[in-house]
C-alpha cells in the first residue's frame, strides 16, 4: 500500500513540474511576442522612412529672388553676388579658366571678360528651374537678369559659350537656336580666324568625342595632313592677309 502511495506522489509531483514548465515556457513566448508587436509598432517601416524622406527632400525652400548686385564674375558662367551665394548659370558651357584638372581654355578669358562687362557691379533678379536650385557643389543654379537682358542668352547669342545640353531645362531650345545663330555669323567661338574661336571650338569638339571618336579623328587629320602638306609660303601669305585686316 505505500509503495502505491509513493508512486502516486511521485506522478504527482511530476505533472505538476511539467504543468509549472510549462506555463513558464508559454508566459516568455507571449512576452517575447508582446514586446516585439510593441517595437514594429513603434519603428516606422523602411517604406514609411524612404517616403518621409523622399517627401522631405521634395519640399525645398524656393531661394530669394533678389535683387542682388553682383560683386563678381569667376568666369562665363559663374557669378558672385552680394549676399555671398555663387551663381552658376543655367544652360551656359563656357570655356573653362580655373578648373583644377585642366588648363586655361582658348577663349576662356573673353568669356569672363564679356560677362564682366554685361553684369558685375549691376544689379540682377535671379529665376529657377523648379526644384532644381543648386548643383553638387552648393552653387544656385539661376537665370540671370541684369535690367531687361538674360545674360545666359547674351553669352551665347554672342559666340562666348555653348548652350549646355547635358541636362534638360525649359530654355534649352531656345539656347540651341542662339548657338546656331552665334556659329552661322561666325560670333566669337565660331569665328573662323585661328587666332579667335577656331581652336577653342576645335577644342571643344575634341572633348565631347569618347575614345574611339578621338582615335578615328586622330586618324582622318593624319590623312589630311599627308594630302594637303604644309606649305610654308601659303601660310605666310595667309598670315600676312590677316594681319592687314
Amino acid at each position: 500500500m505505500r509503495f502505491l502511495r509513493d508512486r502516486f506522489l511521485i506522478a504527482v509531483v511530476i505533472i505538476g513540474a511539467t504543468v509549472i514548465l510549462g506555463m513558464f515556457i508559454l508566459h516568455r513566448r507571449v512576452g517575447r511576442e508582446i514586446q516585439s508587436d510593441l517595437a514594429s509598432k513603434s519603428t516606422p517601416t523602411t517604406s514609411t522612412q524612404a517616403d518621409i524622406k523622399s517627401s522631405s527632400t521634395v519640399v525645398q525652400s524656393i531661394p530669394p529672388r533678389g535683387p542682388f548686385r553682383v560683386t563678381r564674375v569667376l568666369d562665363g558662367d559663374t557669378i558672385v553676388l552680394d549676399n555671398g551665394e555663387t551663381v552658376r548659370l543655367i544652360g551656359v558651357d563656357a570655356p573653362e579658366i580655373h578648373h583644377p584638372e585642366i588648363p586655361v581654355q582658348r577663349f576662356g578669358k573673353e568669356a569672363t571678360e564679356f560677362l564682366k562687362r554685361l553684369a558685375e557691379g549691376f544689379e540682377c533678379m535671379l529665376e529657377y528651374e523648379p526644384n532644381n536650385f543648386r548643383d553638387q557643389y552648393g552653387r544656385l543654379l539661376a537665370y540671370v537678369f541684369v535690367g531687361d537682358r538674360l545674360a545666359n542668352a547674351e553669352i551665347i547669342r554672342r559666340g562666348y559659350a555653348y548652350a549646355y545640353t547635358r541636362f534638360p531645362f525649359r530654355r534649352q531650345a531656345e539656347f540651341i537656336t542662339l548657338e546656331r545663330e552665334a556659329r552661322e555669323r561666325q560670333y566669337g567661338l565660331w569665328h573662323l580666324s585661328l587666332r579667335d574661336g577656331r581652336i577653342a571650338n576645335l577644342v571643344k569638339r575634341y572633348e565631347s568625342l569618347n575614345m574611339e571618336g578621338r582615335k578615328r579623328l586622330d586618324e582622318i587629320l593624319e590623312e589630311l595632313a599627308q594630302k594637303y602638306p604644309f606649305a610654308q609660303k601659303e601660310n605666310v601669305d595667309s598670315l600676312k592677309e590677316e594681319g592687314g585686316k
